[in-house]
C-alpha cells in the first residue's frame, strides 16, 4: 500500500496561514463567520438537531423532543440556505454570521443554547480557536454535549487571556505541550491558567477521582479538574494541525488515518489515534526512526495496534546512548555498540522479551543500507546474538511454560460460569463467545451485527463469520446446533441481536455497538476487560494458589487452543480454528498437549498414560514417554518429532515414513492398511498406463510412468515394513535420516557445519 499522503503545503507558509488553509478546506464560511450557530454547524459539518451535541442520551426523550421542536422553529421557511459572502461585521455592526436567503437576512441562531461566538476574541487566538473547534466538530465521535460544555469556556478565557498574555505569548501553541518533550503526559501552562480562570468565576475545579486496578487490587487516584483538561487538548490539537501541514515523511506527529486504511484505525473519544516520534529526542535518531517506521507501514509490516510498543522499543537505543555519551552522535552507532554494549545494557536492566533488542537492531541495519547521509558503513549483525537476550524466545520451552501460566485455569472458568448471574448481560455474552470460539479480543468486540447466518447446505449448522484483524482475512466457523457449546454461542449472538434492535430501533454495524458522540463504534476490549476484572475481584474468584485471578481476554484464547490440542486436533486444524498466520504458534499448543500427556504418565499413571477421561491408554504410552515426542507434530500416519520442523526445510515433506523422526503406533495401523490398498490400486493403474504408452510408441511417457511405478513400489515396501513392525513391536520409527537443514548461509546451517567439523556426536552430516 502506498502511503496515503495528507494535504501538505510549502514549509515556509506561516503557522496561521496553514490554519486558515485548513479552515477554508473544510468550508470557506468558517473563516468568514464569527458566530457558529445551528445553520453554520449544519452547513459546514452536517450536524443536525438529532446530534449528540444538542441532545445527549442521558437527558431523556423530553429534551430530545424539545430540541426537535426548536429546530423546526428556526429553520428557514423556504428556499436554500446560502452562506454570507461578506466577511467581518456589517455596516450596522451586524455579526458576520448571517444566513442569506432569497434577499432576506436571517440570524444564525443557537439551537438549545449551543453555538460558538468568536466575536470578542482577537487574532491570532481567534484563528487558532476556530481551527481547534473545526477539527473536533468535523469528527463525529468528538461531538457530544459534555465536551461542548467544557470546551466552549475556552472562548471567553482566550478573549481575557489575549489582553494579559498576548504580548508575551503571541500564539496559543507557544504555551507548549509535554508531548513535544517526549513525555506526552502532564499539564500545560495554558491549563494552569485556565484552571485559575475557572476558579475565579466559581466554576467547579474539584479534582477528578479515577478508579483503576493493578493485579488484584482496585486503587483510586485524584487527578486535575476535568473541566480544565480541555486546555491540554487545545494545545495538542494545534500541534497536530501544525504537523499535518507538513509532508507525511517530515511529521513528528502522524495521524494513523493518514497512513492506514480507515478500517484499520481504531476510533477514540478525545484524540484521533496518532503516532508520536517526539518520544525520540535526538533529531538524527528521530529522523531514522520516522523513515524506518513509515517504510514498514508502507510495506504492511506494522499494524496500528503494535505501533506504540514498537516505537518504545526503538527508543531504548536512545536511552543507552545517553547513558554513555553527551551528546550522542551518529558515529557512536557501531557494530561493537549494537552487538555488545547495547545488549549488555538491556540485559542488566532486566528487559523482558526480545523486541527491545531486535527492533533497534533491524532499524540500524536498515538505516545503514538506505540512509547514506549518516555515513554509516553497511552494518551486518549476527542474528545469533538474539540468543544472548536474557528472556524467553517463542520457540523455547520457557515460552511453553509461560503459555501454561497464561491460560485461564479450569477452576477459574468454573467459578466464572457459576456466578454468571451477577455479571452484566453483555459481558456474559462476550465471555461465552470467547470461551467457545477462541477469538482474539478485538475480533470478538468488532463482530458484525449480521455475523451469524444459517448454513444453506445443512440445516443443522449455523455459520459464524468474522474478520481476523491480525492476519487480515475473513474466517467462517461452522456451529452445530446440537452441540451444547455451539448452541450457547448461537443463543448469545441471537439474544444480543434482539437487544440491540430494541435499544437502537434498527440493525447496527456492530453486534456490540457503542455510541461515541455522533459515531457508532464497537465496545472497547479494554473497557470490558476492566469491567470483568473488577467483577472477579468483587466476587473473590481465585486460582488454585489462592490468588485473585487477573483476567485477560487473551487468556481465554490460550485456554481454547490448549483445549483443542488436548481433544486431539492436529496442528492444521488448530491453525485454522485460531487463525494463526503460520503454524509456528499452533505448534506450541501441540507441544503443550504432549507435555501434559508426559506429565500424566510420570505423575499419575505409574508408567501408563492416563487420558483426560481418567482411562488407561496403553497404545500411546511408549510414544508419549519418549523425550523427542514432547516436541512432536502431527503428520499423515503418525507424528514427526523433529523440533521446530515447521518453518524449516525438509526434503521429504509429506513423505515421512523412512525418516528417523517419524513415529507411529498401533493406532495408525488402519491408516497404513488403507494406504496399502490405495497404493496397490495405483500401481495396477500405472502398470496399465505404461503398457499403453509402449504400444503407442510414447517412449518418454512410458519412462516417466516406470519411474512413478518404482516410487510407488518403494512406498508399498515402506508401508509393509511399518505394518509388520507395528504388529510385532507396537510402535514404529524410521530407519534412515532424510531431514537436512537449509544450506543457505543461515546461522543454523553454519552451526551444523561447525558441529560436523568438530565431530560432535549430537549433530549429523546430511546424507548424500
Amino acid at each position: 500500500m502506498a502511503l496515503k499522503l495528507a494535504r501538505s503545503y510549502d514549509p515556509d507558509v506561516a503557522y496561521l496561514g496553514s490554519l486558515r488553509v485548513f479552515l477554508t478546506a473544510l468550508h470557506p464560511a468558517l473563516l468568514e463567520r464569527d458566530l457558529w450557530g445551528f445553520h453554520t454547524l449544519r452547513e459546514c459539518f452536517g450536524i443536525d438537531a438529532g446530534s449528540a451535541l444538542y441532545a445527549p442520551d442521558g437527558y431523556g426523550e423530553a429534551r430530545n423532543a424539545q430540541i426537535l421542536r426548536d429546530a423546526q422553529e428556526i429553520e428557514p421557511k423556504s428556499g436554500r440556505v446560502e452562506r454570507n459572502t461578506h466577511g467581518g461585521r456589517g455596516r450596522k455592526g451586524r455579526p458576520a454570521s448571517i444566513i442569506r436567503q432569497r434577499g432576506q437576512t436571517l440570524p444564525d441562531k443557537l439551537l438549545g443554547g449551543i453555538g460558538f461566538d468568536f466575536v470578542d476574541v482577537p487574532e491570532p487566538y481567534k484563528t487558532e480557536l476556530k481551527a481547534f473547534f473545526a477539527w473536533r466538530l468535523s469528527r463525529p465521535q468528538s461531538r457530544h454535549y459534555r465536551w461542548y460544555t467544557r470546551a466552549v469556556q475556552l472562548i471567553p478565557f482566550c478573549a481575557d487571556l489575549a489582553s494579559t498574555h498576548a504580548p508575551a505569548v503571541r500564539h496559543l501553541i507557544d504555551f507548549g505541550h509535554p508531548i513535544e518533550s517526549g513525555s506526552g503526559s502532564g499539564s500545560t501552562p495554558l491549563r494552569n491558567l485556565f484552571e485559575n480562570w475557572l476558579a475565579e468565576r466559581e466554576y467547579s475545579v474539584r479534582p477528578t477521582k479515577s478508579k483503576w486496578r493493578r493485579d488484584a487490587t482496585i486503587h483510586e487516584t485524584a487527578y486535575g479538574p476535568v473541566a480544565s483538561a480541555v486546555a491540554n487538548v487545545l494545545v495538542f490539537t494545534l500541534i497536530l494541525l501544525r504537523e499535518k501541514a507538513k509532508p507525511v515523511e517530515a511529521r513528528d506527529l502522524v495521524l494513523l488515518e493518514d497512513v492506514y486504511p480507515a478500517d484499520d484505525v481504531p476510533v477514540t473519544r478525545s484524540k484521533a489515534p496518532y503516532l508520536s516520534f517526539f518520544r525520540i529526542q535526538l533529531p538524527w535518531l528521530r529522523n531514522v526512526a520516522r523513515r524506518y517506521v513509515l517504510n514498514k507501514i508502507e510495506h504492511k509490516e506494522l499494524s496500528p495496534r503494535t505501533l506504540p510498543s514498537y516505537l518504545a522499543s526503538l527508543g531504548q537505543i536512545e536511552a543507552c546512548l545517553y547513558s554513555l555519551h553527551s551528546p550522542p552522535r551518529p558515529e557512536h552507532i557501531t557494530q561493537e555498540f549494537i552487538e555488545h554494549t547495547f545488549l549488555s545494557w538491556g540485559n542488566e536492566r532486566g528487559f523482558t522479551g526480545q523486541n527491545w533488542y531486535t527492533d533497534p537492531l533491524n532499524m540500524i541495519q536498515w538505516a545503514s543500507a538506505y540512509l547514506p547521509e549518516y555515513r554509516w558503513r553497511r552494518l551486518v549483525f549476527d542474528k545469533r546474538n538474539v540468543r544472548k537476550v536474557r528472556s524467553y524466545h517463542p520457540r523455547t520451552h520457557e515460552y511453553e511454560r509461560n503459555l501454561e501460566g497464561a491460560m485461564v485455569p479450569e477452576e477459574v472458568i468454573e467459578q466464572i460460569f457459576l456466578r454468571f448471574d451477577s455479571l452484566t448481560v453483555v459481558c456474559k455474552r462476550l465471555l461465552i463467545i470467547a470461551r467457545y470460539t477462541g477469538m482474539r479480543s478485538i475480533d470478538l468486540h468488532a463482530l458484525a451485527f449480521d455475523c451469524l447466518d444459517p448454513d444453506a447446505d445443512d440445516a443443522d449448522f449455523m455459520l459464524l463469520t468474522f474478520y481476523q484483524s491480525k492476519v487480515k482475512r475473513w474466517n467462517t466457523k461452522p456451529l452445530h446446533k446440537n452441540d451444547a457449546a455451539h448452541a450457547l454461542v448461537i443463543q448469545a449472538i441471537q439474544e444480543q441481536q434482539d437487544d440491540v434492535r430494541r435499544a437502537w430501533g434498527r440493525k447496527t454495524q456492530y453486534l456490540f455497538p457503542n455510541r461515541l458522540g455522533d459515531a457508532e463504534v464497537h465496545l472497547s476490549p479494554g473497557h470490558t476487560r476492566d469491567v470483568i476484572a473488577k467483577w472477579i475481584i468483587r466476587q473473590g474468584i481465585r486460582d488454585k494458589d489462592g490468588s485473585i485471578y487477573r483476567f485477560g481476554w487473551h487468556d481465554l484464547r490460550h485456554f481454547y487452543g490448549t483445549e483443542l490440542a488436548l481433544a486431539g486436533y492436529d496442528i492444521m486444524m488448530i491453525q485454522m480454528e485460531l487463525g494463526h498466520a503460520s503454524a509456528d504458534m499452533s505448534l506450541i499448543y501441540v507441544n503443550q498437549r504432549l507435555k501434559l500427556k508426559k506429565k500424566a504418565v510420570l505423575e499419575k499413571g505409574g508408567g501408563k498414560f492416563i487420558s483426560i477421561k481418567g482411562e488407561v491408554d496403553d497404545k500411546v504410552a511408549e510414544l508419549a514417554l519418549r523425550k523427542d515426542a514432547t516436541l512432536a507434530v502431527d503428520v499423515p500416519g503418525g507424528l514427526c518429532s523433529l523440533p521446530g520442523q515447521i518453518g524449516e526445510w525438509c526434503e521429504h515433506n509429506g513423505a515421512c515414513f523412512t525418516c528417523t523422526y517419524f513415529r507411529a503406533d498401533i493406532g495408525q495401523l488402519p491408516f497404513f492398511e488403507k494406504e496399502m490398498r490405495t497404493m496397490a490400486a495405483s500401481l495396477t493403474r500405472l502398470r496399465g498406463e505404461v503398457e499403453a504408452f509402449e504400444q503407442d510408441g510414447h517412449r518418454r511417457m512410458a519412462e516417466i510412468g516406470r519411474k512413478r511405478m518404482d516410487r510407488t513400489q518403494q512406498g508399498i515396501a515402506n508401508i509393509k515394513t511399518i505394518i509388520r513392525t507395528i504388529k510385532a513391536e507396537g510402535t514404529y520409527s524410521g530407519r534412515t535420516r532424510k531431514y537436512q537443514r537449509a544450506a543457505c548461509g543461515s546461522p543454523a546451517a553454519e552451526c551444523d557445519q561447525a558441529a560436523c567439523g568438530r565431530g560432535d556426536p549430537g549433530h549429523h552430516a546430511p546424507e548424500r
